[in-house]
């Protein structure tokens, strides 16, 4: 990294972006004042159940979103630094340990927005060992009770055309009961666990409500995807980060719903209209997986001097996954939408027909990924992806750097690596 390196904003072309990034402000500041209130603040991760802690009404706060926040800032390395300082070896996690620095300081008069409080309890879905163990570190560390919601793997692999609609994603993960049982005893112990820590009970009513309003609101998210799909592609690269947190954070919980609703509206009236996210888009490209947060402005250079534009990000496209039709038992159908959470974009068929598939459907040009060491889940699975993506024909380039992290960062020698990759392209 260049001394004095300052990451780039990203550039946006919806109101629906500034809306939102307004309004994550606004809920942190809210979520503060409910703790000093008296509410517990649940600590979680984005595999974990939003919907059932919105059905129960909980101030809930995403570890990687906090941390997505703190790189933006700049002050990732600062953190990091400070878990580094503490003896844990730097390649740990550093998308999700980033956070743990900040309460190791506990200043939060340096943080972005004020900081934000001490949880009351953590909850997290199993879906890698590293991530398990930094929560563990960090319920330790606060001295607060953690609950990990189990996670299986299937016995036999997924027939490849399993990803192909709504239905058949839904029937696959009722396709090995088992699981499904086993995730139902698993969501029954985080209702009690949850429940006790609050002293507030869930209701059934509540529950299938906030299932409705997700599935409303993925609906809507569908529509977005297939309007991105058009040539010119009417939104930018920055319009899927700035919304990313409406769908990952927000499921089940009514300002999702009324914000998927709006992305929806504008986008269709910017696709009909012909106005495109950048007027001189040239090259279609895919990008897997979470940006450089730190510089998220990193992308727009592309569009700027080349018309290469970033039509397709996954955080949108894994929204469909979660859609139920069946809601009679609303339990039931909570727990099979996280079955095979990680399952998307790590396991096959997932990484070797679905994505590369995808590649199809929007017709990509080529495909930049981010291959970050220290995040174990992604980097490893998405080889496989790679793979797929190659033997359907299309170029690839990996640019190697973290999703939070700046400290080893070259600005100038990856925008020219970048660069190079769409020259050829061209």
């Amino acid at each position: 990294m260049s001394e004095g390196f300052k990451g780039e904003r990203t550039k946006k072309s919806l109101e629906a972006s500034r809306i939102m990034t307004n309004y994550q402000k606004q809920y942190y500041g809210r979520m503060t004042e409910r703790v000093r209130q008296g509410e517990p603040l649940i600590w979680t991760n984005v595999g974990a159940l939003q919907e059932l802690m919105h059905a129960i009404d909980l101030p809930t706060l995403f570890n990687v979103n906090w941390s997505a926040i703190l790189a933006a800032k700049q002050m990732s390395a600062h953190y990091l630094g400070k878990v580094n300082e503490r003896g844990y070896f730097r390649d740990l996690c550093r998308y999700c340990v980033s956070p743990l620095g900040y309460f190791f300081e506990d200043r939060p008069e340096l943080a972005p927005w004020g900081g934000v409080p001490k949880p009351s309890a953590i909850v997290v879905e199993v879906n890698c060992d590293p991530i398990i163990r930094i929560f563990e570190l960090m319920a330790r560390e606060l001295r607060i009770p953690i609950y990990i919601w189990d996670h299986t793997m299937p016995s036999t692999p997924p027939p490849p055309n399993c990803w192909e609609t709504i239905d058949s994603i839904e029937k696959e993960t009722y396709r090995e009961s088992w699981r499904l049982d086993y995730a139902v005893k698993e969501t029954e112990g985080l209702i009690a666990f949850l429940e006790t820590i609050s002293g507030k009970s869930l209701s059934e009513a509540k529950l299938r409500r906030a299932l409705e309003m997700s599935n409303e609101q993925y609906e809507y998210v569908g529509k977005v995807l297939d309007l991105t799909k058009r040539k010119p592609s009417p939104i930018r690269v920055g319009d899927h980060w700035a919304n990313m947190i409406s769908t990952q954070f927000f499921r089940g919980h009514e300002l999702g719903l009324d914000h998927a609703r709006r992305l929806y509206e504008e986008v269709k009236w910017r696709a009909d209209n012909g106005i495109a996210g950048y007027d001189n888009e040239k090259i279609r490209l895919m990008h897997l997986w979470a940006p450089n947060w730190f510089t998220p402005g990193f992308y727009d250079a592309f569009e700027e001097k080349y018309g290469a534009v970033f039509v397709w990000t996954p955080y949108f496209e894994i929204t469909q996954q979660w859609i139920r039709r069946d809601l009679s038992d609303p339990l039931r159908a909570l727990a099979s939408r996280y079955v095979a959470y990680t399952e998307i974009g790590t396991l096959p068929p997932w990484t070797t027909y679905w994505i590369p598939e995808l590649t199809k459907e929007y017709d990509i040009d080529g495909v930049l990924y981010q291959h970050a060491d220290s995040c174990r889940m992604l980097s490893g699975p998405k080889l496989l992806c790679i793979e797929g993506i190659r033997r359907a024909g299309v170029p690839t380039i990996s640019m190697g750097s973290d999703y939070v992290d700046d400290r080893d960062w070259d600005d100038a020698k990856m925008k020219a690596q970048v660069a190079n990759f769409i020259e050829t392209l061209l």
